[in-house]
């Protein structure tokens, strides 16, 4: 598997995706405050997408979705089968895999690292099929 990230970047991406998925649990719900983001969307990780890529949310996620069809919504896909065996994803495969399509979409540096956490964050908050139905056509 082709890697972007050292061991320790991995390990530290990781932790904060369980850290801010942990807050979105303790969290009361409240609906998304950007124009145009589906409700129940996180607003955290919703604001990080558009700052970073300059597009709301949801367009980037299509596109993202589209690029990331074969490993999470496709049948044998690593991700996919993940999902269907355990009911969640190894972080470290994501951060890898979401790692690598934003490198293809030509995001670099601690843009890179912000997406591939928020992005972590809303595929595993709103669940693979839902996310996969939305974004990935």
């Amino acid at each position: 598997m082709t890697t972007i990230f050292t061991p320790e970047k991995t390990a530290e991406l990781s932790n904060q995706i369980d850290r801010q998925l942990q807050e979105l649990e303790t969290q009361p719900y409240s609906p998304t405050k950007l124009p145009e983001t589906p409700p129940g969307f996180p607003v955290k990780q919703s604001q990080a997408i558009e700052e970073v890529t300059k597009e709301k949310p949801e367009r980037f996620l299509q596109k993202f979705g589209r690029a990331a069809k074969s490993d999470l919504c496709e049948e044998g896909g690593l991700l996919n089968s993940q999902w269907k065996k355990w009911g969640d994803l190894n972080n470290t495969d994501v951060v890898d895999k979401f790692g690598v399509l934003l490198v293809a979409m030509g995001f670099s540096g601690a843009a890179l690292e912000i997406l591939v956490v928020a992005i972590a964050v809303i595929v595993i908050h709103i669940g693979i099929k839902a996310f996969c139905e939305d974004y990935s056509q």
